[in-house]
């Protein structure tokens, strides 16, 4: 985890320089437009991972975040935009890599979910379900992710579980960038 962490950094940040959330401009439409765009890229990302024998402890059925995100779009009134990838993790270390990006978002989500919450007039149940994720359980659930991780991943398979992060780094990139469909 923290070899994840050190080399995916600058990914990471220049994903989150992405990511309009603290624009005092941004308003329930570009939060919508943001939304579908996460959409497009976590649906086909989620139901590759569901396709990988990624290791059960990782508890991947609880972790899936496509579903809060058609809430989140419905209860804004906006259309669930096709899902469309223009990379998925090839093997179960790049999708352990992707995971850590996915479950990764959770923890600033809940910043930006206490951010968007009182600008936007919004909550759990009324658009913020994605960031808000697991709510008060977001600390344990980061937890047990890490500690399943720690056990689940060989050190031989570090390298490409860091490559799989990247590339769903450099994914999301791409995504906040294209409009979506």
């Amino acid at each position: 985890m923290a070899r994840l962490k050190r080399e995916t950094q600058a990914l990471h940040e220049a994903t989150e320089a992405r990511m309009p959330v603290m624009d005092p401009a941004l308003d329930r439409a570009a939060y919508a437009r943001l939304l579908a765009q996460l959409y497009a890229l976590v649906a086909p990302l989620e139901t590759r991972l569901l396709a990988l024998p990624l290791p059960a402890s990782l508890a991947l059925d609880e972790r899936l975040k496509q579903g809060a995100l058609r809430r989140d779009l419905a209860a804004l009134g906006a259309a669930v935009p096709a899902g469309r990838a223009d990379w998925l993790p090839g093997d179960v270390a790049e999708g352990l890599g992707t995971l850590y990006v996915l479950e990764g978002a959770t923890l600033g989500g809940q910043i930006i979910a206490r951010h968007l919450g009182p600008r936007l007039g919004l909550d759990a149940a009324s658009g913020l379900a994605y960031f808000s994720a697991y709510g008060p359980q977001t600390g344990p659930m980061w937890r047990r992710f890490a500690e399943a991780m720690t056990r689940e991943v060989p050190p031989e398979a570090g390298a490409a579980v860091v490559q799989g992060a990247c590339a769903a780094f450099l994914a999301f990139g791409r995504a906040l960038h294209t409009p979506p469909v």
